[in-house]
């Protein structure tokens, strides 16, 4: 097979040029030839005239093809126009680190004692960890095709994907491998790129994309520009986030590639990108026959099959970097900018995570569908709800606000929980009527009742001592008045 420079350049602009955006996008491509002007600072990715090459193959060398494309700031994507992401992104980029759970956006915490180090390796394993959260941009979104979904040392990224917004819309940069002789030009322009960004945001990237590309930097013995880089793996806070959303069915790209009715509440790219942002691609290339089509090129240098592929990458680009700004701006505007019982749910457990409890609070009343929420507590699922009625009983209880905490174990003992939480309900409140509220009747008629529904011995024992003192203290109290008389 050629890999002569001017033969594959000519061939990628003839496909490119003949293959108009999906989705009536509009969006100029073309191999990267020349200069471009740098973008607005903070916004966008800035590109050299030529990602120089550190090693073999020079500026022009022909293993390592760039294809650019940029997608208009007033095109749609999904319900939105390209430029409110990138807008929206902009103002909520502090909204990275509450979903990253990182601890720049943790409340202030009481210090600890220090305790005494016997040996190094605790400071030597905070020295390893990577940088949290993106807290500037620009940013770079990142993906890869490659030859396998394994990983390990026999695996190529033969397409690097990098996205970013700058003041025209998004633009999208691919580094293609046009043979595998060539890794290291693509490696080396890579790394000019990443060099340039001020984070990195991926969709699974910390478990597979970045990984397997430090592994190829360490097969070419060069430093990964990746390892100390801020990044953002959007795939966590997604699940978080959007599991429990309750589609249907599945998505329309999780069909075409086999998905069953189970999956309903997947949290793959495509179905997030239907599901959120309201885009379904009709004829997608399957991932899983990626790899087979790079094959195919290798063995006879067509490059028709790899159009698709081309394009595959760049949406997932564009829906990722869509993804993060619609996550960022939800936890940038806290309890009252969740659109639904779900999302409150998961952002008070973020919130909570990070020890910012008031927020959490209001999150899981919004959830229950207490505090003013946009939707009647009926309405709500009753799995989410029972979470968040328990997760709000729980956080007011370990921050002494017992009668309210007491308020929201009825609330869910009457919502008709399941037997574990209803029983850690009835148990609560047993104790809450014994020792703060002093209602004897109560807390016995609790104690019976959940006694009377425990199937653990071992619980049950412990039951039966609670009702037996609860017993001995309303004796004794009736000895006390009856002496009084």
């Amino acid at each position: 097979m050629s890999t002569d420079p001017s033969r594959l350049s000519s061939r990628l602009r003839e496909l490119l040029r003949n293959a108009p955006p999906r989705f009536g996008g509009r969006g100029d491509a073309a191999e990267a030839a020349g200069p471009r002007q740098p973008s607005a600072p903070g916004r966008g990715l800035v590109y050299a005239p030529e990602d120089a090459p550190s090693g073999r193959g020079g500026a022009g060398g022909a293993g390592c093809a760039v294809i650019e494309r940029q997608y208009a700031g007033e095109r749609l994507h999904g319900r939105r126009r390209v430029a409110e992401y990138g807008e929206m992104l902009a103002r909520c980029m502090p909204g990275l680190a509450v979903l990253a759970a990182d601890d720049r956006a943790a409340a202030p915490r009481e210090p600890r004692r220090e305790r005494l180090q016997w040996d190094g390796g605790a400071r030597l394993a905070e020295s390893r960890r990577r940088a949290g959260a993106p807290s500037g941009g620009p940013l770079l979104f990142f993906d890869l095709e490659t030859t396998g979904l394994s990983g390990g040392a026999g695996t190529l990224a033969f397409l690097a994907g990098c996205g970013s917004f700058d003041q025209d819309g998004f633009h999208t940069r691919q580094l293609f491998l046009s043979g595998c002789e060539n890794e290291r030009e693509l490696l080396d322009r890579l790394a000019g790129m990443a060099g340039r960004c001020g984070g990195l945001v991926t969709f699974n990237g910390r478990a597979f994309d970045v990984p397997l590309i430090e592994t190829r930097y360490a097969f070419h013995r060069l430093e990964s520009p990746f390892s100390g880089l801020p990044h953002f793996d959007l795939l966590h806070p997604a699940r978080r986030l959007w599991r429990r959303r309750g589609l249907p069915g599945p998505s329309h790209r999780d069909r075409r590639a086999g998905g069953r009715p189970g999956d309903a509440a997947s949290c793959a790219l495509g179905a997030l990108e239907e599901a959120i942002l309201g885009l379904a691609r009709l004829d997608d290339v399957p991932g899983a026959e990626i790899p087979s089509r790079y094959f195919g090129y290798l063995r006879t240098g067509d490059l028709g099959p790899l159009e698709p592929v081309f394009e595959h990458n760049r949406l997932d680009l564009l829906s990722l970097a869509a993804l993060t700004a619609i996550a960022a701006q939800l936890a940038v505007e806290g309890p009252s900018g969740t659109a639904s019982p779900h999302e409150a749910l998961a952002m008070g457990r973020i919130y909570q995570q990070l020890g910012r409890e008031d927020e959490a609070d209001a999150c899981f009343s919004r959830a229950s569908g207490l505090g003013g929420a946009p939707w009647e507590a009926d309405a709500v699922d009753a799995g989410v709800r029972a979470d968040a009625l328990r997760a709000l009983a729980r956080g007011r209880r370990r921050r002494r606000r017992y009668a309210e905490a007491a308020d929201a174990w009825e609330r869910l003992l009457a919502s008709g929980a399941s037997l574990a939480f209803a029983q850690e309900a009835r148990e609560a409140l047993a104790i809450h009527h014994e020792h703060r509220a002093r209602n004897l009747a109560a807390a016995r008629e609790l104690a019976v009742r959940a006694l009377a529904a425990e199937r653990d011995p071992g619980a049950a024992a412990g039951l039966r001592r609670r009702l037996a003192r609860i017993d001995r203290k309303i004796g004794a109290s009736g000895a006390r008045r009856g002496g009084g008389d």
